[in-house]
């Protein structure tokens, strides 16, 4: 038999037990119509000037608030022909209920899955931008930890233009308030040339007026990137550097270390290491190169240019501006030349403008959508096939007027002249190349492809013609002296080179050496 305490206890328990289930499905009811609702609509226009709409909210109590929604979209009212700033499939918050209810929110966790931001062009400096409402009970809140898998970023370009899109794979934010910068690391995945980024940094705070200005800085680790999804080179490339600025305007220096470096027409490594300082702006989503030290093999360049989009182009060209002082010859013809022994040697000094035009098919050769055009010249010249060498070297001795004498091989001076790329073939003019004896002018091209060479120019000796050999040779050119004879030189001839760069040809181009007569 139970004492009167006994029953009063048991009542009161009972009361206890409904009154404390009746709260728990209350209470996510509660939250869910009113109070959560009603603070998400005011955190986002209060914070983020923005409205907000949601597909579906589900909300458990114990022994954490638990809150689940999927369709989250906030959409900018003052820009309403953009798309929606933020639009997430799906989120899970967890939080303890009375940190949710209090001024100063704080929620332990936040992860979102299938995230996508639009980043909206930069603002019209005339249009006016909301102002933060006067508001004493401005929401306050935290959110300890945000992880995202697979969010999509998009910088938008205004009139239309194709914007920049990064698919950040893993992503997590620490500490995160709106009014304060948060930590963040991030696993992005690269297009072309494939590859992971890894990145940490800051970014915040948001700017709810202009998303486009809200600043972010950090570093990067780019590692193990093929470039063989550019067609027409390859290697393995990793770059290490920092950033900061805002979204739409964004300073990087780094560097890139490439080691086995490869163009195809050529079908050599060689090891390729940059330096460089470049701002990407989120407006127009150029690329402005300031500079780019470039060490190839033991040659030193000096870059600068941008990947821009200009005029009535339908996406963006490469366009550069190259130099180099004292760099080697030998160098710069084992990236673009198939032989296994470069050409020549010597130190080169070039000036030359390096453009890849947005107008042609992305999946051509690089080589072949490759436009140069410059200048050189190339100092103490050696030629390292010994028959193009020998034949250099008989060249100044004729030229001289000692056809039977020895010497140890002669450097070539004054190499250097203009030219021109484009689609695979290299235009020379005004190509020319000096020897102690004689001095040569030459037009014409050579097929990186094919290795074809077609040249026609002139050969001016010192000696008259008739002194380049001996014998009865030496005494019927004699005869023909005063035709070749020049002002200031001792025989103007007319020559062509043809062949391949293995099996050249050097002669007297007769058909001008007949039509000047």
């Amino acid at each position: 038999m139970l004492t009167r305490k006994q029953r009063l206890a048991i009542i009161g328990a009972g009361l206890f037990v409904f009154v404390a289930g009746a709260v728990l499905w209350l209470v996510p009811k509660f939250l869910n119509s009113y109070i959560l609702r009603d603070k998400i609509e005011r955190i986002a226009a209060d914070r983020f000037h923005v409205d907000v709409t949601l597909a579906s909210l589900h909300i458990s109590t114990f022994p954490l608030l638990r809150v689940q929604f999927t369709g989250l979209v906030l959409k900018d009212p003052n820009r309403p022909e953009l798309p929606p700033l933020i639009k997430i499939d799906k989120c899970s918050v967890e939080a303890s209920l009375f940190s949710l209810l209090e001024h100063q929110s704080r929620l332990h966790w936040l992860h979102m899955e299938g995230i996508t931001i639009n980043i909206p062009p930069h603002a019209n400096s005339q249009q006016a931008s909301p102002s933060s409402p006067k508001n004493p009970f401005r929401t306050n809140f935290a959110i300890d930890e945000i992880t995202s898998d697979d969010m999509t970023l998009n910088i938008l370009r205004s009139g239309g233009d194709r914007h920049m899109s990064f698919l950040l794979h893993k992503l997590r934010i620490d500490s995160f308030q709106p009014d304060h910068p948060a930590a963040f690391h991030a696993n992005l995945i690269n297009p072309k040339p494939v590859g992971e980024i890894q990145t940490n940094g800051q970014f915040g705070p948001w700017n709810p007026n202009d998303p486009s200005q809200s600043p972010v800085s950090g570093s990067y680790t780019f590692s193990n990137a093929d470039l063989g999804t550019i067609k027409g080179i390859s290697g393995t490339l990793s770059s290490t550097g920092s950033f900061n600025g805002v979204l739409d305007y964004i300073q990087v220096q780094g560097k890139t270390e490439t080691p086995n470096f490869e163009v195809s027409i050529s079908q050599h490594t060689v090891p390729l290491d940059t330096e460089f300082s470049a701002v990407v702006d989120g407006i127009n989503g150029n690329t402005i190169l300031n500079t780019i030290d470039v060490q190839l093999v033991d040659s030193k360049l000096i870059v600068k240019g941008d990947v821009a989009k200009g005029p009535q182009q339908p996406g963006r060209a490469v366009a550069l501006n190259v130099v180099a002082d004292s760099a080697r010859i030998q160098d710069l013809l084992r990236v673009a030349v198939k032989s296994n022994k470069p050409l020549l040697t010597g130190l080169v000094s070039l000036k030359t403008r390096f453009v890849i035009p947005s107008r042609r098919s992305k999946d051509t050769d690089i080589t072949n959508r490759i436009d140069l055009t410059g200048k050189f010249g190339i100092v103490s010249a050696r030629f390292t096939e010994g028959m193009v060498q020998e034949k250099i070297n008989a060249l100044s001795r004729r030229g001289q007027g000692h056809p039977n004498e020895t010497d140890d091989g002669t450097a070539v001076s004054a190499l250097g002249g203009a030219f021109t790329l484009r689609n695979g073939m290299i235009q020379f003019s005004k190509l020319t190349f000096d020897v102690a004896g004689a001095a040569v002018l030459l037009n014409g091209s050579y097929n990186l492809n094919t290795e074809v060479l077609n040249f026609r120019g002139t050969l001016t000796l010192q000696a008259k013609l008739s002194q380049t050999t001996t014998g009865m040779k030496s005494l019927f050119l004699k005869l023909i002296d005063p035709l070749f004879k020049k002002k200031n030189a001792g025989a103007v001839l007319p020559i062509k080179i043809t062949g391949t760069r293995e099996k050249p040809s050097f002669g007297l181009d007769m058909g001008r050496v007949f039509a000047r007569n």
